[in-house]
């Protein structure tokens, strides 16, 4: 929520592995004040103990990944 420019990517994994399928994602929505806001969820059936899944943005405001 609320980022600027709007040009961002999100990505999920599952270890170190990217999952790219059961992701779901909105387009891309204007607050009207320049900030962008985007909703990416990743669908997933109940994981095993000890499996986790993470998340990774990248934008041109953040130092790192």
């Amino acid at each position: 929520m609320d980022f600027y420019p709007a040009h961002t990517q999100l990505r999920w994994f599952q270890g170190q592995q990217e999952i790219s399928g059961h992701v779901v994602a909105t387009n891309m929505v204007p607050n009207g004040d320049w900030t962008h806001q985007l909703l990416v969820l990743l669908e997933t059936p109940p994981l095993p103990v000890g499996v986790t899944c993470s998340w990774q943005v990248e934008h041109i405001s953040l130092e790192h990944p």
